[in-house]
């Protein structure tokens, strides 16, 4: 055994003498018997106050299985050194078990500092970075069976689908009183808002925005359908990290519950389990760990995905999620913000995985060469015309649109549009993706994808991207 591995046998075993919050004279013993069996020496100790439980279980999990098997039977032993096995030791052995026991599903344990605001000890959360349309029908078939599994360990499952649902059905005058208690600040116009940001909350954009991006869980920004389960705390050096088992999901939910309650239960010689009550359910709401999470992003005006409307018929730029009409911007800033918008889309090009890639936009920088002058100057002339097209669409006189192929006018529009944008940044995630900037090549671009920006025009009742408008068809003959 190496010296990483007998620090990740340290940290578990550390980890497990801790768990119920009781350190007995018993476990004591059996851990100083381990330290010969293992050849642990003080180093090995030292060097496991520095690595997470993550970390340990990811090191153990290379190693050789007949290892693995006889390691399982170590930890299981120290579980019951003391007589008893509490709540918090069966759930790291449940962990340690679906981590190392080589089952059919993969499992790992993530580690992270986080506040303990945002998880509740006794909540299971169902996560997926990308919607996975047969999981969530096996689960929403099997969700109260699911969730009567869980109960049976303690734990409560939270499938946001569930509790958007809630939200969404509760009767407006309860939900105004509730985001109004919570948010005294909330204009009404804002709270009759929160309906429309509540019906576009889902469990990917929820696990990218704001368990990785937010909360730095980076293990999430690319998760498969899972079961994240609070299992404990570990001390790292100076700081505290907050463990959870992983599990992976494929094909029916309802099994791999079991299995893991199985387990739960066989670990547990507690003859009592808490079991809450509480109910996030119509005329009440909970307010703890993942529910208030939901609560704040909903009520208190984090940020969040927006897409960019631009309404040609009202001759404004809106973000509909977070009911911002962006002021400062003249006919010509918005009419340019569109042109380098059409630059960018007509260059983009569609990877095999679908994900578009924009290689489009516009650079002002002359050509060294004289002989490449002539196509500059049609190029920039195309772009004049085009520019002064979408002017007209803004309601201007195209023959009267300024001259963007000058810095001296180009150039301030181009900063105004920036500062109008930034002004958002708090409200919007990831602004910067809506930000015209230039590349070290001199070409003015952005980065925002073409289906999170509509347009709104006379010709269509309903908005439609801005990439299927009669407006970019016609820029297209330019």
């Amino acid at each position: 055994m190496t010296a990483k591995e007998r620090a990740a046998v340290t940290r578990i075993l550390i980890d497990l003498v801790k768990a119920d919050k009781v350190i007995d004279s018993r476990e004591m013993n059996l851990y100083a018997s381990l330290k010969l069996k293992y050849s642990i020496v003080k180093k090995n100790e030292v060097e496991a106050y520095s690595m997470t439980l993550g970390e340990a279980v990811g090191v153990l999990k290379e190693m050789d299985p007949a290892v693995l098997s006889d390691l399982l039977c170590t930890f299981e032993e120290m579980t019951v050194s003391d007589g008893i096995s509490a709540r918090e030791e069966a759930l790291l052995m449940l962990a340690l078990k679906a981590c190392l026991g080589g089952g059919d599903r993969d499992c790992d344990v993530i580690s992270n500092t986080v506040e303990d605001v945002w998880f509740d000890e006794r909540q299971v959360l169902y996560v997926e970075s990308r919607y996975d349309r047969a999981l969530n029908d096996s689960i929403e078939r099997d969700y109260r069976a699911v969730s009567r599994e869980l109960k049976m360990c303690g734990l409560d499952f939270v499938y946001l689908p569930k509790i958007v649902a809630h939200y969404a059905g509760t009767p407006e005058k309860l939900f105004n009183e509730v985001a109004s208690l919570l948010s005294p600040s909330l204009s009404q116009n804002a709270i009759t808002g929160l309906l429309e940001k509540i019906k576009l909350i889902q469990t990917d954009t929820f696990c990218i925005e704001q368990l990785h991006h937010k909360l730095g869980f980076r293990e999430l920004a690319d998760t498969p359908p899972a079961l994240l389960v609070r299992i404990s705390q570990s001390r790292v050096g100076d700081k505290f990290y907050t463990n959870f088992l992983r599990v992976e999901l494929e094909g029916d939910v309802l099994p791999t519950v079991q299995r893991l309650v199985d387990i739960f239960l066989g670990y547990h010689t507690v003859d009592q389990l808490v079991i809450s009550n509480k109910k996030d359910e119509r005329g009440s709401f909970l307010y703890k760990g993942f529910y208030r999470q939901i609560f704040e992003i909903l009520l208190l005006q984090k940020s969040v995905t927006c897409h960019l409307l631009v309404d040609f018929v009202h001759g404004r730029f809106m973000f509909p999620e977070i009911d911002v009409v962006l002021s400062g911007l003249h006919r010509k800033e918005k009419a340019l913000y569109v042109l380098f918008l059409y630059e960018a889309y007509s260059g983009a090009v569609r990877g095999g995985n679908g994900e578009i890639k924009l290689n489009g936009g516009i650079s002002f920088t002359a050509p060294k060469f004289r002989g490449q002058m002539e196509k500059f100057d049609r190029r920039m002339a195309r772009l004049q015309r085009r520019y002064a097209r979408v002017y007209e669409a803004f309601g201007g006189d195209g023959d009267k649109a300024p001259d963007i192929t000058s810095a001296e006018i180009r150039l301030p529009m181009i900063s105004r549009i920036r500062r109008v944008i930034n002004r958002q940044s708090e409200k919007i995630y990831d602004a910067a993706r809506f930000i015209v900037n230039r590349d070290p090549n001199g070409v003015y671009s952005l980065t925002v994808n073409p289906a999170s920006v509509t347009c709104k025009d006379f010709s269509s009742a309903t908005p439609v991207t801005l990439t299927e408008s009669t407006l970019f068809a016609e820029l297209d003959r330019l």
